[in-house]
């Protein structure tokens, strides 16, 4: 359920997602280099670094498939201009 929504959550949002989770790892990874991580938490730290990871993955596939459309929209913007170009090309020589 919880991959569900997350799919349709836009970008900003997952990377705050991400981010939070970031700093949930950061506070266990304390906790368990001081040897203060409860083992009813190391579950739970294992959990939350899987679901950091996937949701990494996730956002890297949008961030990719973003700079695919913006690179394609580049390109036909080019290829457009190009054209146009070539349609003014003939008519100055009147």
């Amino acid at each position: 359920m919880q991959e569900v929504q997350e799919e349709k959550m836009p970008l900003e949002e997952l990377k705050e997602k991400l981010s939070d989770l970031r700093k949930r790892i950061m506070t266990l990874e304390w906790d368990k280099s001081h040897n203060q991580l409860n083992s009813s938490m190391e579950a739970k730290y294992v959990q939350i670094k899987t679901d950091c990871e996937a949701l990494q993955k996730k956002v890297d596939g949008i961030k990719a498939e973003t700079n695919g459309q913006d690179a394609t929209a580049t390109a036909t913007t080019a290829t457009a201009v190009e054209q146009v170009k070539e349609e003014v090309k003939p008519s100055q020589n009147l």
